[in-house]
């Protein structure tokens, strides 16, 4: 009697294992659903106050960029120890503070060096200050020092002086083309956009150059656009040129130039004499005519820890004849963090605005 019972009890079994297991499975598809959702959420979060610790960065540097006088060291900071007395901004007086005796505004040791090396922020987000004054002007600059520029990203050598002579015919006035130059005609055989016979507004329009967009050296993380400005008909501020922008613009070659950064990194130079003694190097150049103060233009780069992008904010503190405005954003981009911002140790500002907890002592 009991006999035929027993199928009906396996068929119970089998089905109840399978219940079982469907069970487990789903318990494992939710469990693993709830986790993701929780990292997703998490991070979510973290972009969040990653964005919250730029914007208050990058507002905390507007402010000192509005209230804070320079030295030839960088930017001054209202220190801790008597925040009250925070100096007045001199940003009326750039020139003047410019062509002043250097020795009567000596660097201070605690001001924002505007060389693009990293600080930290407020929270979880770093920044660094690049002077565009420290870099090369890709309009104005001679044809050698753009030849050498283009060399030292990787452009071979027969084909520096043609793509500077392509730049020169894209910006001047006249359809008159230089000798491997294009003009007009050349870029209409290829269906490209004509010259717009006006100087670049940034220097990524270089990629619109005939012949230029094809040299993935000066494209790969962003070289050509980290080493020039479009805007200031200056020579390169000794104090905050890159490494690259000193071989181009004053001939040192890479030792010389490593060594040169790294010892004003500990104290400014303040004569073309000193430059002259540390890198042994004869230049032509006077020290009324030697760039070594800062200009009131800048690059900003912000990013936040975690996070693989950056934002690039190109702003001027002294814009004129508006002085309703302490300072004018030219314009901004969002591209992937570049690793020269992460491979070295980032600098802590000797003040409270951006770490409450930082001391602000120096060292």
């Amino acid at each position: 009697m009991y006999h035929h019972h027993y199928p009906a009890q396996g068929f119970i079994l089998v089905t109840t294992i399978w219940f079982l297991a469907i069970l487990t499975i789903a318990a494992g598809f939710l469990a693993l659903w709830t986790q993701r959702s929780l990292t997703l959420a998490q991070s979510l979060q973290d972009d969040v106050q990653g964005e919250i610790d730029m914007y208050s960065t990058k507002s905390n540097l507007l402010y000192i960029l509005s209230t804070q006088r320079f030295t030839i060291g960088g930017m001054t900071v209202p220190l801790a120890e008597n925040p009250a007395k925070t100096e007045k901004s001199l940003r009326d007086k750039f020139v003047k503070q410019a062509l002043a005796d250097y020795s009567n505004d000596p660097a201070k040791g605690t001001e924002i060096a505007l060389d693009d090396r990293p600080y930290v922020g407020t929270g979880k987000a770093y920044f660094a200050l690049q002077e565009l004054g420290g870099l090369i002007n890709i309009n104005l600059e001679s044809e050698a020092v753009i030849g050498r520029l283009l060399g030292l990203l990787g452009v071979a050598e027969d084909l520096q002086a043609p793509l500077v002579a392509k730049l020169k015919d894209y910006i001047d006035l006249d359809d008159l083309h230089r000798l491997n130059g294009a003009e007009s005609f050349h870029y209409r055989q290829r269906n490209l956009p004509p010259p717009t016979n006006r100087f670049l507004s940034n220097p990524m329009e270089c990629k619109r150059i005939l012949g230029w967009a094809e040299q993935s050296g000066l494209w790969k993380d962003l070289a050509l656009a980290q080493l020039t400005n479009t805007i200031l008909p200056v020579r390169p501020n000794f104090n905050t040129a890159p490494v690259k922008v000193l071989q181009a613009a004053y001939y040192m070659d890479a030792d010389t130039a490593e060594r040169f950064v790294k010892l004003r990194q500990t104290l400014p130079f303040y004569n073309v004499e000193t430059i002259f003694q540390v890198t042994g190097a004869v230049m032509d150049l006077e020290n009324i005519d030697a760039n070594l103060f800062p200009t009131p233009f800048f690059r900003l780069t912000l990013w936040y820890q975690g996070n693989q992008r950056m934002q690039q904010i190109f702003l001027n503190s002294n814009p004129k004849g508006d002085d309703a405005k302490p300072w004018l954003i030219s314009y901004r981009l969002i591209s992937p963090l570049l690793p020269i911002y992460t491979q070295t140790e980032p600098n802590h500002v000797q003040t409270t605005l951006f770490d409450s907890s930082l001391s602000t002592k120096t060292p």
